[in-house]
């Protein structure tokens, strides 16, 4: 990743909607999937929250490994590490944790 460029990579159109889709999808599907299964008040919450956290490098790896898309990834860990302390409160002041 530190070979990048850039810390967006892959262009800010194609880096929002990632990061859409990392922070606002991700949280609703695990608040789907969490309900579904049946957690209920605080363990929900946290599972919510715990969406909302950054992802690791073992995705990069990956993608770098299988060459799929890794300026997506790598811009995706890099800019997420930075914004996901700011969503991540967001998310526990809405949640009332």
């Amino acid at each position: 990743m530190a070979l990048q460029p850039r810390i967006i990579a892959c262009g800010n159109s194609i880096a929002a909607f990632t990061m859409g889709v990392r922070f606002l999808a991700g949280p609703a599907v695990m608040a789907a999937a969490s309900f579904a299964v049946g957690l209920r008040g605080v363990l929900l919450h946290v599972a919510i929250v715990q969406a909302a956290l950054p992802q690791g490098i073992v995705p990069f790896v990956f993608a770098k490994e299988y060459n799929v898309h890794p300026d997506i990834l790598s811009t995706g860990v890099i800019f997420g590490m930075l914004i996901a302390l700011p969503i991540t409160l967001v998310y526990y002041i809405l949640l009332g944790l």
